[in-house]
């Protein structure tokens, strides 16, 4: 029986081979995420810092580099590991061929050929992306 040891500091996280992966938190706008390079964190932090309990004044410190959001959201997987689905930020999809994508978009004007357009604006109910 192996006893486990948690992984708490950045030296932790290196020698174990896990990750932490960075968020955007500016919903609606920027859907933009990256894993985290621990030696430049451990450059500036060290690699005696504990990531439970800095993990508001990393957050704090980190910019997104797309949009300039500060505090992002923290995910932690293993290094070098295909990410799964990942709900709204669409990082486990992979792309598809132009072929397929210009078949599925004939088949939906096909499908759509009969439809009235909807103009204007909808009363009442929620007005996402206004």
């Amino acid at each position: 029986m192996s006893i486990r040891r948690e992984v708490r500091t950045l030296d932790d996280f290196r020698t174990t081979g896990r990750s932490i992966r960075a968020f955007c938190s500016h919903y609606f706008v920027c859907s933009h995420d990256a894993q985290l390079r621990l030696e430049l964190l451990a450059f500036h932090l060290g690699w005696s810092f504990d990531f439970y309990n800095g993990r508001d004044s990393l957050a704090a410190r980190l910019r997104c580099s797309v949009c300039g959001w500060y505090h992002p959201t923290f995910a932690l997987g293993h290094a070098n590991k295909a990410t799964g689905f990942a709900g709204t930020h669409s990082a486990g999809f992979d792309p598809l061929p132009a072929d397929t994508l210009r078949q599925l978009q004939e088949q939906r004007a096909a499908a759509m050929a009969g439809e009235l357009p909807w103009v204007g604006i909808r009363k009442g109910g929620r007005k996402f992306g206004r």
